[in-house]
């Protein structure tokens, strides 16, 4: 109860395979007789029969139908892959199942990216949004994964390339560099933890995996491949959903785990962000497009 599932149902006409998904894991199964059905009212949220109506008491968002029987991929994406970005012609489209839209503060500039094209940040400019889409980072303990190429420019400088907050309750440089360009992995439970990665080398595409458990805690990808972790710990959320700033942290640095960041200089490109614990498999994946 007072918790949101994502729930898939597909019917395959070929097969006459009957499936019912729950969070991207097939939860039930059986082979059913052929579908015969030709049209009529579809209801959300309410079943008729013989006058009568049964309603369902809740919450019921993002509903899709396709008429076609969606692999187990798909559905594990659509259940897990909250938000990704191509940044592709500097767009901020979200190109996930969920279409949270990104705002530009500041002059966002396109760029040539990794795969296709990116944002350049200069000096200033972030991304934003100027509500709270991502609940899941304001629950204790849920597993997350973010994905992404950076190409830092300029010099080295204390920079925050993903920054997650809930305004004047909480935040963390979730991923921050360090003034001589080492790149480290954070959140909070009650106190920094931290996992330290490679320094990030100037005018270069590096590949970033940061995935969370509870079980596994922080692992740090660089380049497709684990760098770092932290070990076992849960982090202690807000209780409410969040936000996340790409390429800066609003002026707060001192009061947001591990208490330094700033504006990042330099290009971001392939944005991607679940609410799932990604496998060390599915990192090196996206590191390989």
């Amino acid at each position: 109860m007072n918790t949101w599932y994502h729930v898939a149902c597909v019917y395959d006409s070929v097969t006459t395979a009957q499936q019912v998904w729950l969070d991207g894991s097939l939860d039930g199964s059986r082979l059913a007789s052929a579908y015969n059905g030709l049209w009529g009212i579809t209801t959300i949220g309410a079943t008729f029969q013989s006058g009568n109506a049964s309603t369902f008491n809740g919450y019921i968002d993002n509903v899709r139908f396709e008429a076609r029987a969606k692999n187990s991929t798909e559905i594990l994406n659509d259940a897990t892959l909250h938000v990704y970005y191509s940044f592709d012609s500097g767009s901020l489209i979200d190109n996930g199942p969920n279409g949270i839209n990104g705002t530009a503060y500041g002059n966002l500039l396109s760029t040539t990216g990794r795969v296709n094209q990116a944002l350049q940040f200069n000096t200033g400019p972030y991304v934003y949004y100027s509500y709270t889409p991502f609940y899941f980072l304001g629950i204790s303990g849920h597993p997350f994964s973010i994905a992404l190429w950076a190409k830092p420019t300029g010099s080295y400088a204390q920079q925050t390339l993903v920054f997650v907050e809930r305004p004047s309750t909480w935040c963390a440089h979730v991923l921050v560099m360090t003034s001589s360009g080492q790149l480290v992995a954070s959140n909070w439970k009650g106190t920094n933890v931290a996992t330290n990665g490679s320094i990030i080398p100037l005018n270069t595409w590096s590949y970033i995996g940061y995935t969370y458990s509870i079980v596994n805690g922080i692992r740090l990808y660089l380049n497709g491949s684990q760098y770092s972790t932290t070990g076992a710990f849960r982090f202690l959320g807000s209780g409410f959903p969040m936000r996340i700033i790409l390429g800066g942290n609003i002026g707060q640095i001192s009061a947001c785990s591990p208490g330094y960041g700033g504006v990042f200089t330099g290009a971001i490109d392939e944005f991607y962000l679940y609410r799932r614990e990604l496998t060390a498999a599915q990192v090196w994946a996206l590191a390989n497009p």
